[in-house]
């Protein structure tokens, strides 16, 4: 195994740790809540859940995560405004740990993050992300109000290697005047977590393993990824029961993303916790006990 020479940060949100050095400290485990046709959002205009399904599945998920002894934080998707917050209520005193905060519309990430500092949970939640494509308006508002803690993703439309990835966070790689590390740190975020991209594996997905790699040891910053996107494309036709062997690849993926040393580790849909914590678990041990003697 390895050691990392630069000093790890080591950050805590919502009362739990990200960054260190690999199997000196445990993985953070992301689950997704309220994700794209989730069965418990009944209207995703709305924010309209069934309450009583979701607290069936908070409470399986949060029995995983005690029996496993796992780190664990949410990533909540919304659609709107209205749905944020109701998603915030719905979440923050059912569930401790981290909550990030994710949208396909950058209107909504901002009206999470109000809601969250309205509700008194800035150092608990995380901004999803930030990124090569902010808008000049949103990094205002970020700037005017920014998060305590946020996600920097590595994805560089001009280069899915790994030298795209550190260029885009070191210095924009052209793209940008400065690099996203830099950027982030200009909006008044505190605490950064650095997303190495994973794309499709016909877009280099494997690579931003070692950019994990090549970014904690550059910058001694909690780095960590989802394999999970990879899984999702990959093509499984060929095999005799895809949808079970794409279970089984995607669970791999998290054991993978922690042996490249990952920090987090974002493994899809909270059900899926049941299967990966568990493997987590083994992996994070057999990870502490590779480097008992380094």
């Amino acid at each position: 195994m390895f050691k990392f020479q630069t000093v790890q940060r080591e950050l805590r949100i919502g009362g739990v740790g990200f960054g260190g050095q690999p199997g000196k400290r445990r993985t953070v485990l992301v689950g997704s809540l309220f994700y794209p046709r989730h069965t418990l959002v009944r209207d995703p205009r709305t924010g309209d859940l069934d309450i009583e399904r979701l607290n069936e599945r908070l409470e399986r998920y949060l029995r995983t995560v005690e029996n496993c002894c796992c780190p664990a934080a949410l990533m909540l998707y919304a659609e709107s405004g209205v749905a944020a917050r109701l998603y915030l209520e719905a979440v923050c005193d059912r569930v401790p740990g981290p909550l990030f905060l994710d949208s396909g519309s950058a209107d909504v990430r901002l009206a999470f993050l109000a809601h969250a500092e309205e509700m008194g949970l800035l150092d608990r939640v995380v901004y999803n992300t930030i990124n090569a494509g902010l808008s000049p308006q949103e990094m205002e508002a970020l700037r005017e109000s920014p998060p305590r803690n946020a996600v920097v993703l590595a994805f560089n439309p001009r280069g899915d290697d790994v030298k795209g990835r550190i260029y885009l966070l070191e210095g924009g790689d052209e793209l940008l005047p400065q690099g996203l590390i830099e950027m982030a740190e200009g909006l008044g975020v505190r605490n950064l977590l650095l997303d190495l991209a994973v794309t499709s594996p016909q877009q280099s997905a494997g690579s931003a393993l070692r950019a994990i790699m090549v970014a904690k040891a550059k910058w001694g910053l909690p780095a960590g990824c989802a394999l999970h996107n990879a899984v999702e494309c990959l093509d499984l036709e060929g095999a005799e029961e895809p949808k079970e062997a794409r279970r089984y690849v995607d669970t791999s993926a998290v054991a993978i993303s922690m042996m490249a040393g990952a920090d987090y580790v974002m493994y899809g849909p909270l059900e899926y916790a049941k299967r990966v914590m568990p493997v987590a678990a083994f992996t994070d041990l057999m990870l502490e006990q590779s480097v008992g003697d380094i």
